[in-house]
């Protein structure tokens, strides 16, 4: 059977008349004497229960259930939660109330403060509220995760034992994770992609596929019914990365000397001609990341661009362009360039 956790226990309040004072919400007694009463707005008050109760229904009793008419109900409040007495939840509201009691559930959570917020006072005295019981009861723990964890990357959104689809990205040198689950019940069985786990414990490692999304199924069993939690968990593509120039041109003096055979990507080998010196060689490379190493009859051609000043002697010189990708791959291409 569910327990009032608020009865006889501590409350404070924004403001309070004497002697209708914040403790009078939670002592148990419906009279007109047995009430808090409010006159400032918005007006809050809380009540510390003590402990974190799991909770999923909450009542309140106003000024109806004490003989008065329902003019003297209060029209709207706020349920809010906390664990801490400092970050709150709201987890339930009412408007247009006329009603002598709220009795209303939410679903089940954790928490040990509670709150009820009022913005305004009562229909027939509009600055002043009043509150005869204020009560919150008790509920078994969810059959739920207390926490869900993976071996790499994390989730999104943070964990929460309410909320049941997650996503989580990996890099493509990760060859598979382990989700570790972790029940809010002990006596709870679990399975991750249909394959038993301990609660608290590592899961099989679930192998991953470059580009690929797994649906990976958490499912926790107790009290003969069942939760499924579901983690998206994608590996990041194989970065494709290239050796390839996807141009070659050269300026000498005020020529433009071409190449023989034109230039393709695949193309590695080039004859040109000249009569000026130097000959300035400007590349594009595919991979921008990738690096690029010339020399010119095997000495080093510096450059802080990608345009390369080379100088050339009469007769024929070798320029070897060298480009290496982020992942090692290598390519060389040759132009061999004749001056007369």
């Amino acid at each position: 059977m569910a327990n009032n956790i608020l009865l006889n226990k501590t409350a404070t309040a924004s403001s309070f008349v004497m002697p209708y004072a914040p403790t009078k919400i939670v002592d148990g007694a419906i009279t007109p004497f047995n009430r808090w009463l409010c006159n400032t707005f918005p007006g809050w008050i809380t009540i510390d229960a003590g402990a974190a109760f799991w909770v999923n229904r909450w009542v309140i009793k106003l000024m109806g259930n004490a003989g008065w008419a329902t003019n003297y109900n209060m029209p709207a409040y706020t349920l809010q939660v906390s664990s801490d007495n400092t970050i709150w939840t709201t987890v339930d509201s009412v408007a247009g109330n006329t009603a002598n009691t709220t009795d209303k559930t939410f679903p089940t959570i954790s928490a040990r403060y509670f709150r009820i917020l009022v913005s305004s006072g009562i229909t027939i005295n509009t600055k002043l509220a009043s509150l005869l019981e204020f009560e919150v009861y008790d509920a078994p723990a969810p059959n739920a995760l207390s926490s869900l964890t993976v071996s790499n990357g994390s989730l999104t959104p943070g964990f929460n034992f309410q909320t049941v689809e997650y996503i989580v990205t990996v890099a493509n040198t990760i060859p598979s994770i382990t989700v570790t689950p972790t029940a809010l019940l002990p006596t709870a069985t679990i399975t991750v992609d249909g394959v038993s786990v301990v609660s608290g414990k590592a899961s099989q490692a679930i192998q991953m596929v470059p580009g690929q999304t797994r649906a990976i199924p958490i499912i926790v069993t107790a009290n003969g019914s069942s939760k499924t939690y579901t983690v998206r968990a994608t590996q990041e593509a194989q970065v494709q990365t290239s050796a390839n120039l996807t141009s070659i041109t050269l300026k000498a003096g005020k020529t433009t000397p071409l190449l023989t055979p034109g230039f393709t990507s695949a193309g590695l080998s080039y004859t040109t001609a000249t009569t000026a010196t130097p000959v300035v060689i400007t590349v594009v490379k595919e991979d921008p990341a990738a690096s690029l190493y010339v020399t010119c009859n095997s000495v080093v051609v510096p450059s802080a661009t990608l345009d390369y000043s080379v100088a050339v002697n009469p007769g024929s010189n070798t320029v070897v362009m060298k480009i290496t990708s982020t992942s090692g791959s290598i390519k060389n291409y040759t132009i061999t360039i004749t001056k007369s």
